[in-house]
Parts: structure tokens; sequence; C-alpha cells
């Protein structure tokens, strides 16, 4: 700390975790309308979904940062370090190796950035229900190595839509957040 309060960075960051919490807390507790319908069938599903909360508040907000890789990267080691320090049974099913949980979700980051830049090309060319379909993929991504059926996208698609919309709200209180 400084001077004059927190560095603009440390907002950035100290924002987007807050940001990136209550979408990861509000969607896992079915709160603010959001669908309860999230089936985590893998070990580490939690810790993955964890981290696509991560790449939507990313997407989301790095507009309104004024260094979002350097915000992205914080956020990442945040994410890691605190899932394995405040409850690795719930996030990885049991005792993670760190630099293998640490790994893993730079692999699945770089994923989902990947497919919310799809997501953003396809949006913008007008057709939502296959952007919205990008989304449902990323859910599913999370809770599942196994291909998605048509029930699961059924499933995902009302959380999917519920996201989307929820990407507006998201950079409104980054950005009241980060001043």
């Amino acid at each position: 700390m400084g001077w004059f309060g927190k560095s603009n960075h440390k907002k950035e960051v100290d924002a987007a975790f807050r940001v990136l919490w209550n979408l990861y807390e509000t969607t896992t507790a079915g709160k603010s309308g959001a669908p309860l319908v999230l089936s985590f069938e893998l070990r580490d599903s939690r810790f993955r979904y964890l981290v696509f909360c991560l790449s939507t508040v990313q997407m989301a907000c790095a507009q309104h940062m004024k260094n979002p890789d350097a915000v992205l990267n914080d956020l990442l080691h945040t994410v890691v370090t605190g899932a394995i320090g405040a409850d690795p049974q719930q996030f990885f099913g049991g005792p993670v190796d760190p630099q293998q949980a640490a790994n893993r979700a730079g692999h699945d980051l770089q994923d989902y950035l990947h497919r919310w830049s799809a997501y953003v090309d396809i949006a913008k060319g007008g057709n939502a229900a296959a952007a919205t379909g990008i989304v449902a993929g990323m859910l599913r991504h999370s809770e599942s190595e196994n291909s998605p059926t048509q029930e699961d996208a059924r499933r995902l698609w009302e959380l999917a839509v519920w996201i989307e919309g929820s990407l507006g709200p998201m950079s409104a209180a980054f950005t009241n957040m980060a001043r």
C-alpha cells in the first residue's frame, strides 16, 4: 500500500475477484435467479468452474482494466492458491499437487478465453444461438470430460443465457468497485 491507498492495479484485482466470486457463489447456489443446473462429475469440476468464472469476468471486464493481462495473471494465482489453501476437498476432491493445479488452471483458462473470443465473433455476427451454445459448451467442459448430450445442452442452456445476461452487470460492478 502506498501513501494514498491501494494502487489502481490492486483495486482492479480486488474488484475482479469480488465479481468472480459473486458469479461463482450465485451460480452454484442458485441465487439471484441463476438456474441451479450444474452437475459436477469430476473431482476437480468445481475448480474448473471457478476458472470458467475467472475467464468470464476477464471477458466482461478487461476493457475497463489498465493492464488486463497483469490482472488476469494475479487473479489466476489467487484462484489457484486460494482453492488449494481454502478447501482442496471441495475444489479438487482431496489433496492436490500445486503445480499440477496451476498447470490445469492455465490450460483451462486459455481454452475458455479462446472460446470467449469465438463467442464475441459469433455474437457480433448475429448468431445468438450459436454464441449461447459456446457458453453452454464451456459450462459442460467444467462439469465433465464427456461430450455433451442433447440433455446436457438443454440443461445448461438456461444458465448460459443467464450468464450472457449478467455480462453487462458484471462489467458495471467491476467498474464501480475498481474506482
